[in-house]
Parts: structure tokens; sequence; C-alpha cells
């Protein structure tokens, strides 16, 4: 499934986050009439008219934002800006390791993958891919890490398993399954891991002069 198949559904998915939130306000303005005029005092069309003009500045500029955070997020679910994928602090300085960070467990092949649920028949039985996931799940969440660098790394990692799965009982049918579950891990890290890439380094990284991005 190339990239623009997967990004078709979030486009729709946008799309309708953005009428239903633009519906939500007309609605809620309808439902809200404005309070009346001070006694004594007429009612003044031009504030009125401003008042408006005001409220619907807001209301566009509102849907800009979460237009704006949804497609932030929905870059880094397609592999981040220009199809790069890498951590960077907003005014040019290198990231450093957060003090006290904690590397959480490393959760394998079998668990929440990139906060994908993966059937847990996934690794085969064979314990070794369990410690390619893991191997992968360090390296993102150590500061500085190129996830390229980590990604190539993990498919070096599961295609050694499968040649020495092949040189141990030279099964056919066996090594093409192993070889077809080590690809499939590794477009899936490939297509969709820069976002959880991201958020393991805003968790293990700080940005000099920048509060800890929201994850």
């Amino acid at each position: 499934m190339t990239r623009w198949a997967l990004l078709a559904p979030l486009l729709l998915l946008l799309g309708l986050y953005i009428h239903s939130a633009v519906s939500q306000e007309a609605e809620d303005s309808t439902e809200a009439p404005p309070p009346p005029p001070p006694q004594g005092q007429a009612s003044d069309g031009t504030q009125a008219e401003d008042e408006d003009e005001e409220w619907g500045m807001n209301s566009i500029r509102g849907s800009f934002e979460a237009v704006g955070s949804y497609f932030d997020s929905m870059l880094e679910f397609m592999g981040g800006r220009d199809g790069v994928c890498q951590y960077r602090c907003r005014y040019g300085k290198a990231p450093l390791p957060r003090a006290g960070f904690q590397m959480p467990e490393p959760n394998g092949c079998s668990s929440y993958f990139f906060g994908l649920p993966i059937p847990e028949g996934m690794d085969m039985g064979i314990p070794a891919m369990t410690k390619c996931c893991n191997q992968l799940d360090m390296c993102y969440d150590t500061c500085g890490s190129n996830k390229y660098r980590c990604d190539s790394k993990f498919r070096w990692c599961l295609h050694s398993i499968c040649s020495d799965l092949k040189k141990s009982l030279g099964f056919v049918s066996k090594v093409e399954t192993c070889e077809t579950v080590a690809d499939t891990l590794f477009n899936t890290v490939w297509t969709l891991g820069c976002r959880p890439y991201m958020n393991s380094q805003r968790a293990a990284c700080y940005c000099q002069g920048e509060e800890k991005d929201e994850l």
C-alpha cells in the first residue's frame, strides 16, 4: 500500500473533523442568543457588527489551528516533512538528552507496536524477532538517534534471522514465511514509524529554551 493510499482516508477524516467542528460552533452560536443591551442604552448596530466580525475571526483562527495540529500529526504519520523524519529543535540547536529520563521497557513485536495492535503470531514463535523489535524500541528511545539507521539495523536483524533459519533447517516454506514476516514488520516501521519515533525523541530529549512538546 502506498503512502497516498494511506493519505486518502486521513484526509477524509480530517475533513469530517473540520466540518463537525464548524457545524458545532454554528449550532452553539444559534442556541446562545446575544445578551440584551443594558437598560438605558440603545442597541448599537455597529458594535454588534464588530462582535460578529470578531467571533468570525476567532472561529476561523481556531479552525486553522486545529487543521495545523492535525496536519503536523499527519506529516509525522506519513514520514515527516519532505519525507524526512528527523527530530529537530526549533532554533537550530541539537537536542540534548533529557535529565532523569528512564528508557521504557521494550515491548517486542507482539504488543501494541507503534500504537497498532500486532497479532501475537507475527513473531512466528521465533524469540530472535522479538529481540530485533526490542533493539528498535531502544534505538528510537535514544536521544539523537537517526530513524533510518535504526530501521536499517532492524531490517538487517530480521533478515539475518531468516538466513540463520535457512542454514539450520533448510525448509524453504519456513524460510519464505520468515522473510514475509520480516518484510511486513520492516515496511510497517518504515512507512508508519515516524510519529512513534518523534514521540520517543520528545520524551528522551529536550531543546534548550523550549518546553517539552506535547506528545
